[in-house]
């Protein structure tokens, strides 16, 4: 389904019925990412799934890209469908912008959940890596994505997962070069929603995997034990979806 209008070209799907469930990718993902949940999750939810602004068959809009922009224009698509109670699953930078919808919105959301994300902006030595990659985009951009979604990986799954990384390298390029620069830049801006995670009375839960080399799992726990926060653990890296799809599944439905 797509949402046109002179700013902006969305592209959703929607399926199930009932309470709300919007699904938002991370960066150089697209909504397919979630296809094999969607069964499952569309039983005990109406389930929206939406390419956020530069990936899948959504435009990156012409003025400059941030997380609030990404979250208004998943707004766009609520209030066109008449929605205004939400639990939403964000994977990476899908969490990102889930927590800058609450922000902007708090009275529509009714919980979040980050998988392989966090509230915390970017250190110093995150925003040096994502300049870093960008000037490298400039120069060989498809050898970037290969090395980069690779990374993304559990060392010890690679040899398992050969064909779903390839998958994903190759998806991951059909994001355009001017998109994953705009993302970056977006992402190394992102505020700390370190305190809305915290103060926050909606439904909140981590599940974060076990070798992740962008997110410690067990700090990100630590940190937020005193607020309600949901957490769980799982084998893999920033890529759960493909590495531990099975138990993963059984978390989200539960969610």
């Amino acid at each position: 389904m797509m949402l046109s209008t002179e700013k902006e070209r969305l592209n959703y799907s929607e399926t199930g019925k009932g309470e709300v469930l919007c699904l938002l990718h991370g960066f150089l993902e697209n909504k397919s990412m979630w296809n094999p949940f969607l069964k499952i999750l569309s039983s005990h939810y109406k389930v929206l799934a939406i390419d956020l602004p530069g990936h899948g068959d959504s435009l990156l809009p012409e003025k400059e890209l941030t997380m609030q922009t990404m979250a208004k224009a998943v707004d766009d698509i609520l209030t066109s469908k008449g929605i205004s109670n939400i639990k939403f699953i964000g994977h990476s930078m899908g969490g990102y912008v889930a927590l800058e919808y609450a922000n902007i919105f708090p009275d529509k959301v009714a919980g979040i959940l980050l998988l392989n994300s966090t509230p915390e902006a970017d250190t110093s030595e995150r925003k040096e890596l994502r300049a870093h990659g960008i000037n490298v985009a400039k120069k060989n951009y498809k050898a970037l994505i290969s090395m980069s979604v690779a990374n993304l990986f559990s060392h010890e799954l690679r040899p398992k997962l050969k064909k779903e990384i390839e998958h994903t390298q190759n998806e991951a390029l059909k994001t355009s070069r001017e998109s994953y620069i705009s993302c970056q830049k977006a992402m190394s801006l992102r505020s700390d929603h370190c305190d809305l995670w915290e103060k926050s009375s909606f439904k909140k839960t981590f599940i974060l995997g076990s070798q992740d080399t962008l997110l410690n799992a067990d700090y990100l726990i630590k940190k937020f034990e005193k607020n309600k926060v949901e957490s769980v653990v799982l084998e893999g890296g920033h890529m759960l979806h493909l590495e531990n799809k099975e138990l993963l599944l059984e978390h989200l439905a539960e969610f």
